[in-house]
């Protein structure tokens, strides 16, 4: 009776570690699946952030102090195209041009700009995309005077 246990524990520990094996590669299947998504969000946010920061001149931010604090939105006055706004709700990232709201990205769970006092020029910005897993973009953008 002995032999047949340590027979049977023998066989089984392979096979839960072969399952165990398995439902890990999934699990990591899966989560560059997510990443996958989530970085594919964050191009969508930059391809529109970075073409109106870039346009845009600094006497133009509104909202944004250069005090060094992080701030949820931005919105600055361009000429031309009136005021534009970046916003987060409900986990959707939006920009309003004129009232017009145009869904930018999904799972973005944080929009975070930064003006420096030191650095007026430049904007700081992280972009915190999140599903299941979590990405994080930060960059800087230089603005014009």
């Amino acid at each position: 009776m002995n032999k047949i246990k340590l027979i049977v524990i023998v066989l089984l520990i392979p096979i839960f570690i072969l399952i165990a094996f398995t439902f890990l590669r999934i699990k990591r299947r899966e989560d560059f699946h997510q990443k996958t998504i989530l970085a594919y969000e964050i191009r969508k946010v930059l391809d529109y952030l970075m073409v109106d920061l870039s346009q845009a001149k600094e006497s133009s931010m509104l909202d944004l102090p250069a005090d060094g604090q992080w701030h949820n939105r931005i919105a600055f006055s361009e000429a031309g195209q009136g005021s534009l706004e970046y916003f987060l709700k409900d986990g959707i990232l939006y920009r309003d041009n004129k009232g017009q709201e145009l869904l930018i990205a999904d799972h973005i769970a944080k929009l975070r700009i930064r003006h420096q006092q030191e650095t007026p020029d430049i904007i700081e910005v992280q972009i915190n995309a999140q599903s299941n897993v979590s990405m994080i973009s930060n960059f800087k953008v230089r603005i014009r005077d």
